[in-house]
């Protein structure tokens, strides 16, 4: 699905068809910004909470990259709040959803911790330095309240980045 990005007050009070698209997709969500340069995605961030709704949209996202022959750089962002977690709870929440998700740690090398200020920022800044040429990102899908009080990393990804977006609902 193709997208120009919006900003400012236009994005804060319509949104974009392609964020709801994104918001309420059961199949995962291509976003391209232009016509893309590149069809074959070697080098894939995949972001995600590493909690445990997030198992079933990881294992997803890993059977589509294999088929496609793609690297994925599995990646946790760690915010300076109140969701701020050390070295040991991030890599004891990463251990228990690679177990659980694919019943071994042979993937915890690939999984990278990356300190910002914002999530969005993280994943962005990330992606840039290992190359990426997509991001996959897993959402939780919100609508109304919720959504508008703790709003959608997700789409504000798919809308800011320039490399192709791709979205794995839970």
């Amino acid at each position: 699905m193709g997208s120009h990005g919006s900003s400012g007050l236009k994005e804060f009070f319509v949104g974009s068809n392609t964020e709801k698209v994104v918001r309420h997709a059961e199949i995962p969500v291509l976003v391209t910004k232009e016509n893309p340069i590149l069809t074959d995605f070697e080098s894939i961030v995949f972001a995600c909470d590493f909690s445990e709704k997030a198992v079933e949209p990881y294992l997803r996202a890993c059977k589509l990259f294999d088929s496609m022959g793609s690297k994925m750089h599995l990646v946790y962002v760690n915010l300076p709040s109140e969701s701020f977690k050390s070295s040991a709870e991030m890599e004891s929440k990463v251990v228990s959803f690679l177990k659980k998700a694919n019943g071994n740690l042979d993937k915890l090398d690939s999984v990278k911790y990356v300190s910002d200020y914002t999530v969005e920022k993280g994943i962005l800044n990330f992606s840039n330095i290992v190359g990426a040429d997509l991001i996959a990102v897993v959402t939780h899908g919100r609508t109304g309240l919720s959504h508008f009080f703790e709003g959608s990393i997700s789409e504000d990804i798919a809308n800011h980045s320039m490399l192709p977006v791709m979205s794995f609902n839970m």
